[in-house]
């Protein structure tokens, strides 16, 4: 038996060495599979990280922009022009005699410009801090 593991030793240990190179190169190769999802990983996190803080800031952004649209009301004339003006066609309605007209008024209205109302409504956000008015399916 001895003679048959002196033949079989040299054949055996030329097939074992590739063999082992094989599965160094493969252990080698998923353990940087391995790394380069970890590193994915790690950046999706970050990623995550600096999207959650953008969004922080800008709903902070935005609170901000309201509050001092809230507090310019203390001091501006021009919420209380705004109020005055959107009231006449609700005051003017009441009475039979301005009735057509104010129909009239709110048909022409209907007539006006995209841009424009775009304008008008962006101005009533502005003035009142009603962000939601032009912030269009961000919420």
């Amino acid at each position: 038996m001895n003679w048959l593991a002196s033949i079989f030793s040299p054949i055996a240990d030329l097939i074992k060495e590739p063999l082992v190179e094989w599965q160094k190169r493969k252990t080698l190769e998923v353990a940087q599979v391995d790394k380069q999802l970890d590193r994915q990983h790690e950046l999706n996190l970050k990623k995550v990280d600096v999207a959650t803080e953008l969004a922080k800031q800008g709903m902070q952004i935005e609170a901000n922009w309201d509050t001092n649209a809230q507090q310019d009301m203390k001091t501006s004339w021009k919420d209380e022009y705004l109020t005055i003006l959107f009231s006449i066609p609700l005051i003017l309605a009441f009475f039979p005699q301005t009735q057509e007209a104010v129909l009239k008024g709110f048909e022409t209205l209907n007539k006006t410009p995209d841009w424009y109302m775009m304008l008008v409504t962006g101005i009533v956000a502005g003035v009142f801090g009603l962000r939601w008015l032009v912030s269009r399916g961000k919420k």
